[in-house]
């Protein structure tokens, strides 16, 4: 009796990569619409105040809410995987952000709610991604998180590149911003389908995988992740505020000029992303590269410090490039400092939240500095003291090891990396990406997997 023909096996052969594939590309796909939302609003600010006779002042509110929402709802995303699953708990996340685009056609208060409905599905989304990624792939999760990251980057400049055009192609702002419910439907229906092949997700998590979010934050090496991610994320959206203003004020660039630079310094995130997780992951410590991130921002900032007007082109970029290179690598500490997919989530739920805070904070802080003073300077110091403060933090979160949770009794809910036995000590083994072998040896880690898939 003959075996399988050439032809079978072909046809097996593809249907393993189409299966292999998918789930990366339902999860880019979201990724993809998890900027452009909020980041359409800042362009057609005064189109909409036109529209609406909102004052600016409440505008101004407007285009804050989602860093604050986004700092106040992550912590909550983790218990909502535990009862979900995470494959689910993504999904209600693309609703939530479905929901809040459909919301925000209402008028002034759907326009002020619907931005609260929607980046809070964001926000669940954002922490859950990590874990997400690591269910399907385990210990080759560093490309795809890498994939998901530059994603997020290219949707934030499709969010403010097309934000006119889609205003002008809809007839007025509302509308325009409308307009992103197309991809996120077809993003939202690629993770129902990955979400419905993952059924066994939603039954409930083992007891190690319900500790509270700040069970993860007694830990010292948690700590400084999460440091590392909120210094990062603020030094990012102070960029993104006051760049074009510094540049116009203290370097002599046009508006025009200062704003398409900014825009091109905030597009070198995708490469950046594509690049930094699946190298900086082969690694059992990122030492080298935290300094190598880190160190154009720090000479950015420095020398917008002391001479803008000397190379306002060169700052901008180096400025661009060192926050472009940090988010990717904050993302990939989160995966590569924690032992399995319960944790990677709580542990990502803890920076981003801390992050998305401190990001908020930031950008008001050097305002109200210039407020205080006419200048720019006292902010831009206070920029560069952050920066370097990151560089210690991601200095002590680059260490190979990994986090160690206690329980409100303070009962060991994952053993130390210092007492692991020596396989599971390592983090990432070279040229794998995260290490599977704590996720097969933690018995919590094992059900959540086996749950999650």
């Amino acid at each position: 009796m003959s075996g399988p023909g050439p032809g079978r096996g072909r046809a097996a052969g593809s249907a393993g990569a189409v299966a292999a594939v998918a789930p990366a590309a339902a999860l880019v796909l979201l990724a993809l619409c998890l900027r452009g939302p909020f980041s359409a609003v800042g362009p057609v600010l005064g189109e909409l105040r036109t529209e609406l006779a909102v004052p600016g002042a409440a505008l101004a509110v407007l285009t804050a809410l989602p860093l604050v929402c986004f700092g106040l709802v992550s912590p909550t995303a983790p218990a909502i995987a535990a009862r979900l699953g995470v494959h689910r708990a993504v999904l209600a996340g693309a609703l939530t952000l479905v929901a809040g685009l459909l919301l925000r056609l209402a008028g002034t208060p759907g326009l002020f709610a619907g931005t609260v409905v929607l980046t809070s599905g964001i926000a669940v989304v954002n922490v859950l991604l990590p874990a997400a990624v690591r269910a399907e792939y385990g210990g080759r999760a560093a490309p795809v998180l890498g994939a998901t990251t530059a994603s997020m980057a290219v949707s934030a400049s499709l969010g403010a590149g097309l934000a006119q055009p889609l205003v002008a192609a809809a007839g007025g702002p509302l509308a325009g911003l409308a307009l992103w419910l197309v991809p996120v439907l077809v993003a939202t229906a690629g993770v129902a389908v990955l979400a419905l092949r993952r059924r066994g997700g939603a039954g409930a998590a083992p007891p190690g995988d319900r500790l509270p979010v700040r069970a993860v934050l007694r830990d010292r090496v948690a700590l400084a992740v999460t440091a590392f991610f909120g210094l990062q994320s603020l030094s990012f959206y102070a960029m993104l505020t006051w760049l074009p203003d510094v540049l116009t004020d203290d370097a002599g660039l046009s508006a025009v000029a200062a704003g398409g630079l900014v825009a091109v310094a905030a597009a070198l995130g995708a490469p950046c992303a594509l690049v930094v997780p699946p190298l900086a992951a082969r690694r059992p410590g990122q030492g080298a590269w935290v300094v190598g991130c880190c160190t154009p921002t720090v000479v950015a900032v420095a020398g917008l410090l002391l001479a803008p007007a000397a190379a306002p082109w060169g700052w901008a970029l180096l400025y661009g490039l060192g926050t472009g290179l940090a988010f990717p690598l904050a993302m990939t500490l989160v995966l590569v400092r924690t032992r399995d997919v319960a944790q990677t989530g709580r542990l990502s739920a803890a920076a981003q939240s801390a992050g998305y805070l401190l990001a908020a904070s930031g950008p008001l802080a050097v305002g109200l500095l210039h407020d205080a003073t006419g200048a720019w300077r006292p902010g831009l110091a206070l920029l560069l003291v952050l920066a370097l403060l990151q560089v210690l933090a991601g200095l002590a979160a680059a260490r190979p090891r990994l986090v160690t949770e206690t329980g409100a009794a303070g009962d060991r809910a994952q053993p130390s990396a210092g007492a692991a036995p020596a396989a599971d000590r390592s983090a990432p083994t070279r040229g794998a990406g995260p290490a599977p072998t704590s996720d097969s040896q933690s018995p919590s880690s094992s059900a959540s997997t086996r749950a999650e898939r």
